[in-house]
């Protein structure tokens, strides 16, 4: 039997925080967006997804830093 993550059944509660989560297009790791901002109304959007994802920057292509300086190779 899969073991479903907790970060997934949140994003299947509450689909409206997928708009503040970047996914890496190479190596599709999901994380939430810098500019999250400290309270999403109505409630504890913001502090939930921070406890679920960490901070994820990606650049113009939805590549994230660590595959960015691989893929210049």
């Amino acid at each position: 039997m899969k073991r479903v993550k907790e970060s997934d059944n949140y994003l299947r509660q509450y689909p409206e925080a997928t708009k503040w989560l970047n996914q890496c297009v190479i190596c599709q790791t999901t994380g939430h967006k810098p500019e999250i901002p400290e309270k999403i109304y109505p409630g504890y959007l913001a502090q939930n997804i921070r406890k679920f994802f960490k901070p994820l920057p990606v650049n113009e292509l939805n590549i994230c830093e660590k595959c960015f300086v691989h893929w210049e190779k």
